[in-house]
């Protein structure tokens, strides 16, 4: 062992005095503290000599021995090593060899795992999201950017939160914005990129900016409807290598599907895309709102999904739209579909089973949980739309936070007034939520709150706490069952 360098779906980053480390082809991720953040800063992208990093480290740790700084960084490296983090070799060559790659072939493909516990290790901080997401309610840090590069759309989906009105008059960010802000967001240590539309693919700098994202280092996920998909685009993908490519397919019957794009023909191309994606070793997630429309037979995509070894993930907790307009929870399912819906899911849909199942309860600490940010909003990601505003998030689009234009991202992240208040709301800022019995089966969101409720983000509209009830009923009577069933 001489060189050492992470893997290509590797990345580091390190806050304050925190370094993490991920992988977006194992899934798996890592913080580390003190000793364990210093080596990991010191691995980079290159081949670098294992023993110009040690020297390099005896700067920090003067009062320790060559020899024994350098048994310790081969340890650390060696357990990086053997979960997919980095990779060593005697010579460069050796180590590009034994690059892994992303493959539906793989007996375990990343689209298909969902539980990646990590074991418990010296030096290394467990539970990697909520340490990080309580590390950034102390210091709030972009964790996490989406860029809608363009507003237009080429479907007219019956449920979407972005209002019609706006992808009729869209228009696309300039390439010079969005490349100035994926430099803003990596002096500020962003490691996740989002690109979303409108429709992503209809911005003709489409390949300057996915260059640029990756040249920058990000963990990069694609939302698209992959009705546009060319080979170039494929190549493209290839070539920056995405964490994921999301695309939202709604029934297997092509009628209903194009019903709900309100696109003839829509269906055949973004099938035809995931199926071209699929071959090409690209990975992909489907995303398959439920709604009145294809309620029964959502089920089908999950089967369709899981015969090409990837994942389809349902949602039926539809939100009103950025503009405050409620007419698309026409579509919305209510009650007594909601408990029809629970009901196959809980028996089928096994990410739901397990996301349910092994959540931690609220109950168990509920002096923390009062003071814990209901989301991310403010304190770890951040939306950009076409038009140079940012906002909360991607589908509040009702609250301008700063604009592009006019600020840099940095400004805006620490300056605006209306971030700063959004720091201040925590699950004590509802306390009625806080004495809940269903509140550890409950999902209440600001932005659902304030599109449904005319701009009211402290205002919990009932379909949300009635969902939260019938959730908790359930998941009780499933494991009642289950118990009976084992007697």
């Amino acid at each position: 062992m001489k060189f050492i360098r992470q893997t290509k779906d590797t990345f580091i980053r390190c806050y304050g005095t925190i370094g993490y480390i991920t992988n977006q082809l194992t899934k798996h991720d890592r913080n580390y503290n003190e000793t364990g953040a210093d080596f990991l800063a010191k691995i980079s992208r290159e081949p670098k000599e294992i023993d110009i990093i040690v020297r390099e480290l005896l700067l920090l740790y003067q009062e320790i021995s060559f020899e024994e700084l350098r048994r310790d960084f081969i340890e650390f490296v060696e357990d990086l090593e053997k979960n997919g983090f980095v990779i060593t070799g005697d010579t460069s060559e050796e180590i590009s060899a034994k690059e892994p790659s992303f493959s539906y072939k793989l007996e375990n493909p990343k689209t298909a795992l969902y539980d990646f516990t990590n074991p418990d290790k010296k030096d290394i901080l467990t539970d990697s999201s909520e340490f990080l997401y309580e590390e950034f309610h102390k210091e709030p840090r972009i964790f996490g950017l989406q860029i809608e590069v363009s507003s237009r759309c080429n479907e007219r989906c019956i449920h979407c939160y972005i209002p019609n009105s706006k992808k009729d008059d869209g228009g696309d960010m300039a390439l010079s914005l969005i490349l100035q802000v994926l430099d803003e967001a990596k002096e500020m240590g962003t490691l996740q990129v989002t690109l979303s539309g409108g429709e992503l693919f209809l911005h003709k700098d489409i390949a300057a900016i996915l260059h640029h994202a990756r040249k920058n280092d990000f963990v990069i996920s694609i939302l698209s409807n992959l009705a546009l998909l060319t080979d170039k685009h494929i190549a493209l993908l290839k070539e920056i290598n995405p964490s994921l490519v999301q695309v939202s397919l709604y029934s297997m019957n092509a009628d209903e599907h194009d019903a709900i794009t309100q696109v003839k023909g829509s269906f055949n191309k973004t099938k035809n895309s995931i199926e071209r994606l699929v071959a090409a070793d690209i990975p992909l997630q489907i995303s398959c709102p439920v709604m009145k429309l294809n309620r029964k037979s959502y089920k089908d995509v999950l089967i369709f999904a899981n015969k090409l070894r990837t994942k389809a993930y349902t949602d039926f907790i539809m939100m009103a739209q950025a503009d405050l307009s409620t007419n698309n929870l026409a579509q919305r399912i209510n009650l007594d579909e909601s408990k029809d819906l629970l009901h196959d899911m809980l028996e089928f849909d096994q990410d739901y089973l397990d996301t349910t199942l092994n959540q931690e309860p609220k109950s168990r600490d509920i002096e923390k949980f009062k003071k814990m940010p209901v989301c991310g909003v403010g304190v770890d990601n951040i939306c950009l739309t076409a038009n140079g505003d940012y906002y909360p998030c991607a589908g509040w689009q009702g609250m301008i936070v700063g604009n592009a234009y006019k600020e840099s991202l940095k400004s805006i992240w620490e300056n605006s007034e209306q971030l700063k208040q959004l720091r201040t709301i925590s699950n004590g800022s509802f306390p009625d939520c806080v004495i809940c019995e269903a509140r550890d089966y409950c999902a209440m969101c600001l932005v659902r709150n304030f599109n449904e409720n005319n701009g009211d983000m402290f205002k919990i509209t009932k379909h949300f706490c009635d969902i939260a009830f019938l959730n908790k009923k359930m998941v009780e009577d499933y494991y009642v069952n289950k118990q009976i069933q084992q007697l």
